[in-house]
């Protein structure tokens, strides 16, 4: 099972790297990855994400985005700059492959209120009864935030 973030619209939006290589600490060795935000086009996840059968805005594309508020002023930066007043985005988290909940949670909000809070539905795990006892723990839930710009 796989996490996947969208941003999804209906129009194309143009693609952006703003990730800069990091270095940490891990288990005693240094490790590094870029970090920061990033859209790009959406195909290592399509079919998958596609499977789930959720209407979606046509024009989907990868996001990546750090949790806190570097990955916040990225992606409120982003909107503002590729969208009218008016225009509305989708940001979906989609759990692909087993485990992922059958119906996405839908919230919606205008680009004022998207706080690190509505950030947190994105980035955080939430789960949902599973009704067919398969997974005790429950399943993940699917998110789609639409976000009023």
């Amino acid at each position: 099972m796989s996490r996947v973030l969208l941003i999804a619209a209906d129009k194309q939006l143009p693609l952006c790297d703003r990730r800069e290589y990091r270095e940490r600490e891990v288990g005693g060795s240094t490790v590094g990855f870029p970090c920061g935000f990033q859209v790009s086009e959406h195909r290592y996840y399509r079919e998958a994400a596609d499977a789930l059968g959720f209407a979606m805005k046509p024009f989907q594309y990868e996001l990546s985005l750090e949790r806190g508020q570097a990955g916040l002023d990225g992606l409120l930066d982003y909107l503002r700059a590729n969208f009218a007043p008016g225009e509305e985005a989708e940001l979906w988290s989609l759990w692909v492959g087993t485990g992922g909940g059958e119906r996405p949670r839908r919230c919606q909000g205008t680009l004022e209120e998207f706080d690190l809070d509505a950030l947190g539905m994105l980035t955080e795990l939430r789960y949902e009864p599973d009704l067919t006892g398969e997974f005790p723990g429950g399943l993940i839930s699917q998110v789609c935030l639409t976000v009023e710009i």
